[in-house]
C-alpha cells in the first residue's frame, strides 16, 4: 500500500512543479526590457498623445498581397545591431519576417547589419556575427532598428550611425522600430511629424527630447504608413505580424501565427493606431 501511494506522489510531482512555475510567472513582476533612466522621470502629460483614435487595420484582402511587391526576389530585410541590443526586439520580428519564406513565395530575407562587422554582443549576452556592416549591406527594403542599452545616450552621438539609418530608412518601403528604437529613428529625422510610439516608460523622454514627433500612448505599435512603431518587448511580434498581413494579407500572417503559437487575427484587446502623418506646412 505505502509504495502505490509513493508511487502515485511521484508521478504527480511534474505536475505540481509545472502547475508551481505557472504561478510564479502570474504573480512575479517582469522585467522591464530596458533599464531605467539615470533620472526620474515624471507621468507623461494627458495632452502626449492618446489611444482614443484607433482606426481599422488597413490590411490586404484574403489572400492578397500588396500589388506591387517584387516577384523575382525576397524583400530584403536588414536588423541593425549593436552591442546591447535587446534579445526581445530583435528576434521577436527577426522570427516573424524570416518565417514568411515557409508560406509565400519570395517572402522576407533576413539579414542583420552593424556599424563595422564585427560581433556584437546582445544585453542578455548572446555573441552574434552580423552579416553586413555599413559599408557592404545591400539596399534594404524593411530597415528594422531594435531597441539597444545605447538607444536613449550613446547611440544617439554616433553620428556614423545615425546617417546610416537616415540612408538605410529613407530608402527603404518600411521602417521598423522596437521600444527605444523610436529614438534612433528621431535622431535620423525619420520621425518629424509622424504619429509613433516608444516604450511606455520613456514617453515622457521621446516628447521632451524630440517634439516633433507625433506621439501616440497606450498602443502596442503605431502604422504611419511606411514607418511603424512599437512599444516593445513581448508585443514586438505585434508589428511584425500586423505588417507580413499588410504585405502578403491576413492567410500568409495566419499561418506564420500558428507556427509561432501568436494569435492571429489579432486579439480584440490589442490596441494600435493606423495614422497617416500629417501634411508637411509651406516651407517658410
Amino acid at each position: 500500500m505505502h509504495r502505490l501511494v509513493a508511487a502515485a506522489l511521484i508521478a504527480l510531482l511534474p505536475l505540481i512543479a509545472c502547475r508551481a512555475r505557472e504561478t510564479g510567472s502570474q504573480t512575479a513582476a517582469a522585467p522591464s526590457p530596458v533599464p531605467p533612466a539615470a533620472a526620474p522621470q515624471a507621468a507623461p502629460p494627458a495632452d502626449v498623445g492618446a489611444s482614443s483614435d484607433l482606426a481599422t487595420s488597413d490590411l490586404a484582402p484574403p489572400g492578397e498581397a500588396a500589388p506591387d511587391l517584387p516577384q523575382d526576389r525576397p524583400l530584403l530585410a536588414g536588423f541593425l545591431v549593436v552591442d546591447g541590443v535587446y534579445n526581445s526586439e530583435l528576434m521577436a520580428p527577426y522570427d516573424v519576417f524570416h518565417h514568411t519564406v515557409f508560406h509565400t513565395k519570395p517572402g522576407i530575407e533576413v539579414f542583420t547589419v552593424s556599424p563595422d562587422g564585427n560581433p556584437v554582443t546582445t544585453f542578455e549576452g548572446i555573441r552574434l556575427t552580423p552579416t553586413y556592416s555599413f559599408q557592404n549591406a545591400p539596399a534594404i527594403d524593411i530597415l528594422v532598428v531594435p531597441s539597444a542599452r545605447g538607444s536613449m545616450d550613446a547611440d544617439l552621438r554616433n553620428q556614423a550611425l545615425i546617417d546610416w539609418v537616415r540612408r538605410a530608412g529613407g530608402g527603404a518601403r518600411h521602417v521598423v522600430s522596437l521600444c527605444d528604437g523610436a529614438f534612433v529613428l528621431a535622431q535620423a529625422g525619420l520621425l518629424d511629424g509622424v504619429p509613433a510610439t516608444t516604450f511606455p516608460d520613456d514617453y515622457e523622454r521621446l516628447s521632451k527630447a524630440f517634439p516633433n514627433v507625433d506621439l501616440r500612448i497606450n498602443v502596442s505599435f503605431v502604422d504611419a504608413g511606411k514607418v511603424l512603431t512599437s512599444e516593445g518587448g513581448a508585443r514586438s511580434y505585434d508589428v511584425a505580424m500586423h505588417l507580413v498581413d499588410r504585405l502578403y494579407g491576413p492567410q500568409v500572417a495566419k499561418e506564420i501565427g500558428k507556427g509561432l503559437l501568436l494569435p492571429w487575427p489579432p486579439p480584440g484587446w490589442l490596441k494600435y493606431v493606423t495614422a497617416t502623418p500629417a501634411p508637411a506646412g509651406p516651407a517658410p
